[in-house]
């Protein structure tokens, strides 16, 4: 039987749970790929930890640099993370030596995907990258193979369980953002500097790349518009739940009028809408395409089986040679297609007002609305339960132009009954 050398580059959460299954299902996966298993080399900052878990003959760096000088491996996996150091350095340097890599890295793919894609077809090396964007649930596998024959219409949904499980949490125990985030800390579902999770970096780096392989587009992850969830308050959950939505941060990118846009921000759902019943820390994404109509995909979108599970399937695929190279798409046929910006989005939105509770305030807000052509849909009106004669005006509008409803705000903002600045989200599945 010929053999598979595999060198692992880091040994976290993720590394620990691939050396599990790897070990425990060795033969299993032997059968599969027809060859024998051989874990060559790994680098951990713990190595004696990580001694426990391999078989003799496993060489141990404690510095992920010596791969530089080590070549004695079929592929490389790269469970480091970071868009850049040493995570990246290894990478390359292996592609020119013309070895295979796994990776479960979204920001250096995101942001050096195309340097990576050319290196890789310059020495016909393969690299793979399953686990980079929602951990076990297999959405590049579903575009890049079950959907190849189709054109993809859009592709968004939940793509960071940090985030989902912090806004289930406020929705379902009425607590703050900074309490659920704490005790998302100390569960370990956030890490202790959350800033990517919560910001929508993550989700962006993960829907640059779904987007890439969606239309053949050339990596821009500058152009992604991206609005995190650090500023939405338990009031908007719960006036949003009265409305019957529910808030998700989700990840869009569609093809319109042959432009393809990339979003991220917090946005409402409706209660009934599938992707509103994904909680916790899972991941939900919906692909849309021209023949195979709507797919859903739902699982848990980091962790260490889930994750590993995918680095996996990338290193059968590879050793069965199903992989072509980053993208199934070289570099010349890749297309610097236009952005679809935020301005031109057409939708419907959700906002709050802070006013003072006086007579002519909706009459106020309605010409404003007129003014920017803005129908509204519905309103809820309450003492703001704060002070006497202050109100908080919740309302919906139909779709209308996000380049129209922000200078609505801007005016609204400035009339003279409105005491704080407007709260807005866009409702997504109305």
């Amino acid at each position: 039987m010929n053999t598979l050398k595999i060198a692992v580059a880091g040994i976290g959460t993720v590394g620990s749970g691939l050396l599990e299954i790897l070990l425990k299902n060795k033969s299993f996966i032997e059968k599969k790929i027809e060859k024998k298993i051989i874990i060559s080399a790994v680098a951990s900052r713990t190595p004696k930890k990580v001694l426990k878990k391999l078989n003799k003959g496993t060489i141990i760096f404690d510095n992920a640099k010596k791969f530089l000088d080590f070549n004695d491996y079929d592929i490389l996996v790269e469970l480091i993370g970071g868009e850049g150091g040493i995570a990246k350095e290894i990478i390359i340097n292996s592609l020119n030596m013309s070895k295979n890599v796994v990776t479960a890295n979204k920001a250096l793919v995101a942001k050096h995907g195309i340097e990576i894609l050319k290196i890789a077809e310059k020495n016909n090396s393969k690299i793979a990258f399953e686990a980079a964007v929602a951990g076990g649930v297999p959405v590049i596998k579903v575009l890049k193979e079950f959907l190849l024959s189709n054109r993809i219409k859009k592709v968004f949904g939940i793509l960071n369980g940090t985030s989902n499980y912090i806004l289930s949490k406020m929705e379902q125990t009425n607590k703050d953002f900074s309490v659920i985030l704490k005790d998302a800390q100390n569960m370990g579902y956030a890490e202790s500097d959350p800033s990517f999770d919560i910001d929508g970096t993550d989700t962006a780096h993960k829907l640059s790349i779904l987007s890439m392989i969606a239309y053949g587009k050339v990596l821009d992850f500058k152009a992604v518009f991206i609005e995190g969830i650090e500023k939405i308050q338990i009031n908007d959950i719960k006036f949003a739940d009265t409305l019957g939505y529910k808030i998700k941060l989700l990840g869009i990118t569609q093809k319109i009028k042959g432009k393809v846009s990339q979003f991220v921000y917090p946005c409402l759902v409706n209660k009934k809408a599938t992707i509103a019943s994904v909680n916790n820390v899972n991941n939900g994404i919906f692909i849309e395409s021209d023949f195979s109509e709507s797919l859903f995909l739902q699982g848990q979108g980091a962790g260490d089986y889930p994750t590993a599970t995918s680095v996996i399937s990338d290193i059968i695929d590879i050793s069965n040679k199903k992989t072509t190279n980053l993208f199934d798409l070289k570099y010349k046929n890749l297309n610097k297609i236009e952005n679809f910006q935020l301005m031109d989005r057409v939708g419907s939105y959700y906002l709050r007002l802070s006013t003072i509770d006086k007579p002519g305030v909706i009459a106020g807000i309605s010409k404003q609305f007129k003014e920017h052509n803005i129908s509204m849909k519905s309103m809820l009106q309450k003492d703001s339960g704060i002070k006497k004669g202050q109100a908080t005006i919740v309302l919906t509008t139909h779709n209308c132009r996000e380049k129209d409803m922000q200078n609505a705000i801007k005016k609204i903002n400035n009339l003279d009954f409105v005491m704080k600045k407007t709260i807005s989200y866009r409702i997504e599945m109305a």
